[in-house]
């Protein structure tokens, strides 16, 4: 379900809540650069539970008047970066060394593991430990060499880019680097193969990050 001009929303005392999309929760954290839908999705990230939808609250988040808020929620539904629900997906909470792990299997067929920008693991799958240890310290090479070259990526290139791949002979990606930013701490996803980045798991891997590191 859209915003609610767009699509019809059944009783008229029906409740309903935000939920960001993988497609929001990407463009989150793909960069820290001070934006409206990136503050707006990153509040919603950052609720302990379910934030229901009223055209107030809207107002407030995102500091516009009425036609100001719905425009922007409506753009934001046609980016797929959110939807309102009636039934939101449950907020994970836990120790993040048995909440990461969980959550980054799922992101990958193959071997997963995040970093942090120091070269520290901080959850994987698949990789053995001596595995493990390189390709943490090979994300932190991978993450200085991103900030490096960052301004002629972005803005002699312009390609906007914060991902890196080791591809193979057709283009695909053998072993991709994803960032992750939440506020001044940025991580690393690493995935061997196909990534899943479409799917729910991303969406909580990265409100996790953002309740326990933003602005911290």
């Amino acid at each position: 379900m859209g915003a609610p001009s767009s699509k019809p929303l059944g009783q008229a005392d029906e409740t309903l809540y935000f939920q960001v999309l993988p497609a929001g929760a990407y463009y989150a954290t793909f960069s820290s650069e001070p934006d409206e839908m990136r503050a707006l999705l990153l509040q919603l990230l950052s609720a302990d539970t379910p934030v229901p939808y009223m055209p107030a609250l809207m107002e407030k988040l995102t500091g516009r008047d009425a036609d100001g808020a719905m425009a922007m929620l409506d753009d934001m539904c046609t980016r797929n970066f959110l939807e309102l629900v009636p039934t939101p997906n449950e907020v994970v909470s836990g120790p993040l060394e048995v909440v990461l792990p969980e959550l980054i299997a799922p992101l990958g067929e193959g071997k997963v593991l995040l970093a942090d920008e120091q070269g520290f693991s901080l959850a994987h799958k698949g990789f053995s430990p001596e595995e493990e240890e390189a390709v943490a310290g090979l994300a932190a090479d991978v993450m200085l060499l991103s900030e490096r070259h960052e301004q002629l990526i972005n803005s002699q290139l312009e390609l906007y880019g914060c991902s890196w791949a080791l591809v193979n002979s057709v283009g695909q990606s053998d072993l991709g680097f994803w960032v992750i930013t939440v506020g001044r701490e940025r991580f690393l996803l690493i995935i061997e193969g196909m990534p899943y980045l479409n799917r729910q798991p991303f969406v909580d891997l990265t409100s996790v990050l953002i309740r326990r590191y933003l602005d911290h």
